[in-house]
């Protein structure tokens, strides 16, 4: 037997193994015992499902568990009765015990020998299913679900078990280790499968149901009345797999709880603060900075939070937080209208997150992100209450019920305005994109308390409350644009250019890609003049929209749109004439294109960067992303002193992109953390960018949170 490791956020813990049957044919499996299901190949007859498949899920498992089984047994009732552990016909087994099968087993794990077959299997099944193996003989194994009827289960668990010991073609003296992925809820000291397989499970140890103390085992005992079991999971598998988000921490809730509507939400976040336990919202868990994990109580949305209204032809749009961004768009496109936000994980992040992060992305700058085009929220507070901004009435009760709030935010913005320096800094520092901590700008930016306490909400990352429904203010969807891939000598060059174009205001999105970033795509379509091109060479992305229609450019000042094609030819010409009369040189001319084709090749180019930075980096290393911004003026400053950090500390791999009309940059580099000589590199470095980030004058978390981040301390 050979275990592997498979990509994901559980570690090495997905097991592939290989068996060699009496006719000399290789079988490969793999199985996934995190659900209970899996596939066994076998050879050239295909994919058919293994004695896991056989037996029913564990409760709470997803909704498409019977699908999988009612499509399991479908296929072992063809017309060859396939096994699925090995792929032979049941014909040519008939009488025979399964154990003559397995004669000869690979088995590449520390040269271990001697492994039982029950001891196996009873780590790959379900712990009922592995129960009942161990108590009947081996042939059993392969029995389909219809063949096990209780009598024979029955007389099954009276027999003994047959040991039989798979032959290894290894003769390594090592001593045996049996790999055991059992684990309890001590939190990781980092993540990845070292971690997991370091655990070992002793009968002193308490997992599930049985390792909750105090308020947390309360909590679990207040809610079973408001959420069934089926939707509370406690188990050590499940846990794990929601203890990680997009980003590379890694915390193991205590409890996690699937919650279908606002009611559900209301009772348990007072029964958590009953019983003083944190609790945690997760939405699409597509956070970059650990905003969607803990080590205490998360509360999982479900896809059942799909409240929806449009109204004004589209000016305004009401949706709950289980709604994708790009599907909230989709029900959007047929006015001509979509949300400002557009992040490049626009088709899998939810609206839960993009309200509690503040999102915005490549093209909707700081003018159009959440907190620009928020209407009106309405929210849980940690006490039940719900608010609702676009309620007068509820407003007014709020005032009553909660005056201690409203006095307190009120106070707090006197002090602040009235410190004119520490005013200016704030709106300095929000002119630019900024997430780090709260929206304070909305203790300057606002005279109503409904209106500042509404926009404090926005980037809080649910530690101010839930926020059950969103209304938004939305924006024009473009849909004839002309893009232009500019390459310039120099990252100073490309750098000069943007920070020229925006004083002139004659483009709607900047975006730029140093030459390491460059090399992920200059291979596919349309982008083949990359190739060849200097080290030093940078590239911006330009684009420009037609704006069909209303001119609604003077709620965003920032984006200059054209309303002909006469017109976006002549800011095209003002672009150009820009860029040449600052002097810069480049390396490709500047050639605009209208064939959507060509413009949806060099976007999706800019939006693959991050996965495919993912998929060549090194083995057990983790793709590390980090988002800054810095007035644009700063930043040929801040892209060299990013170059020189990667040289300084050896991150070789390194490279930066990102909204460069924000001055807002992207670092995208692999880091391994199973030695403390690498932990101590990337806290140097952090420090180290931390540290250039503030002497520019710049944000150390410009898009992505910080819920769990290394730069608190300076800022």
């Amino acid at each position: 037997m050979e275990f592997e490791g498979v990509g994901g956020p559980f570690g090495k813990m997905t097991k592939q193994w290989s068996i060699v049957r009496n006719d000399g044919v290789k079988d490969r499996g793999i199985g996934e015992p995190w659900v209970g299901w899996g596939y066994i190949h076998s050879g050239s007859k295909g994919l058919w499902p293994c004695a896991r498949s056989h037996a029913a899920g564990s409760d709470g498992e997803d909704e498409n568990v019977e699908e999988q089984k009612a499509g399991g047994r479908q296929r072992m009732r063809g017309n060859k009765q396939q096994c699925g552990c090995v792929g032979m016909s049941l014909e040519k087994r008939k009488g025979t015990d399964c154990s003559s099968v397995l004669e000869d087993v690979e088995f590449k794990e520390d040269g271990r020998k001697d492994l039982r077959v029950e001891n196996t299997m009873k780590r790959l099944l379900r712990p009922s299913l592995s129960r009942a193996i161990s108590k009947r003989p081996i042939r059993r194994l392969h029995a389909t679900g219809s063949d096990l009827n209780k009598q024979q289960m029955a007389a099954a668990a009276d027999s003994e078990p047959v040991q039989v010991v798979l032959n290894t073609t290894s003769t390594s003296s090592k001593p045996r280790v049996v790999p055991d992925f059992i684990i309890n809820h001590v939190a990781p000291t980092h993540s990845g499968s070292a971690w997991l397989q370091s655990k070992r499970l002793s009968e002193k140890d308490a997992y599930g149901e049985e390792s909750l103390e105090g308020g947390y085992k309360q909590f679990r005992e207040d809610i079973r009345g408001i959420v069934p079991d089926s939707r509370v999971f406690t188990d050590p598998v499940r846990t794990l797999a929601y203890g990680t988000d997009a980003s590379f921490y890694r915390l193991v809730p205590k409890i996690v709880v699937k919650v279908h509507d606002e009611a559900e939400m209301i009772k348990l976040v007072q029964y958590a603060a009953k019983n003083k336990t944190p609790v945690t919202f997760r939405a699409g868990g597509t956070s970059l900075s650990g905003q969607a994990i803990t080590d205490s109580i998360l509360l999982k949305l479900g896809h059942t939070w799909r409240y929806r209204k449009i109204w004004e032809e589209g000016k305004y749009i009401t949706v709950e937080p289980g709604w994708i961004l790009g599907q909230v768009n989709r029900m959007l496109a047929p006015y001509g209208r979509k949300l400002g936000p557009d992040p490049s994980s626009i088709d899998s992040c939810w609206i839960g997150g993009v309200v509690a992060n503040n999102s915005s992305g490549m093209c909707c700058g700081v003018a159009q992100n959440t907190y620009h085009t928020i209407k009106d929220l309405r929210i849980v507070f940690h006490d039940g209450t719900v608010l609702d901004t676009a309620d007068s009435v509820s407003w007014a009760s709020f005032q009553r019920t909660h005056k201690h709030i409203v006095d307190g935010v009120m106070q707090l913005a006197r002090q602040v305005k009235a410190d004119e320096e520490l005013t200016a800094l704030i709106r300095k520092k929000f002119s630019i994109k900024c997430t780090t901590g709260y929206s304070i700008n909305a203790l300057v930016d606002f005279e109503d308390p409904l209106e500042i306490i509404k926009h404090l909400m926005i980037g809080s990352e649910g530690t101010l409350g839930f926020v059950s429904r969103a209304t938004y203010n939305t924006v024009p969807d473009y849909k004839d644009k002309a893009s232009a891939f500019i390459v310039f000598p120099t990252v100073e060059d490309a750098s000069n250019a943007t920070w020229e174009l925006r004083k002139a205001k004659c483009t709607d999105a900047v975006e730029l890609m140093d030459r390491r970033s460059l090399r992920t795509c200059e291979n596919m379509e349309h982008l083949h003049f990359l190739r060849g091109i200097p080290d030093t060479a940078t590239a911006l992305l330009v684009e420009y929209v037609i704006l069909m229609g209303q001119d609604f450019s003077s709620n965003f000042p920032h984006r200059c749109r054209g309303s002909s094609p006469e017109e976006m030819q002549s800011r095209i010409d003002q672009a150009t004439k820009t860029i040449n009369d600052a002097g810069l040189l480049t390396l490709n001319g500047i050639n605009f294109s209208r064939d959507p084709t060509v413009c949806t090749a060099f976007w999706d180019a800019r939006k693959a960067l991050i996965p495919m930075v993912g998929a060549v980096r090194e083995a057990g290393t983790s793709v590390l992303l980090e988002d800054v911004a810095v007035p644009v003026q700063n930043l040929a400053k801040l892209c060299n002193g990013l170059e020189e950090m990667f040289n300084k500390f050896e991150y070789y791999d390194g490279s930066a992109f990102g909204h460069a009309l924000e001055g807002n940059l992207h670092l995208v580099f692999t880091q391994g953390f199973d030695t403390p000589e690498e932990v101590k590199r990337y806290e140097a470095m952090m420090d180290y960018l931390c540290k250039l980030v503030v002497s520019l004058e710049g944000s150390l978390k410009a898009e992505h949170g910080m819920e769990i981040t290394p730069s608190l301390r300076l800022k």
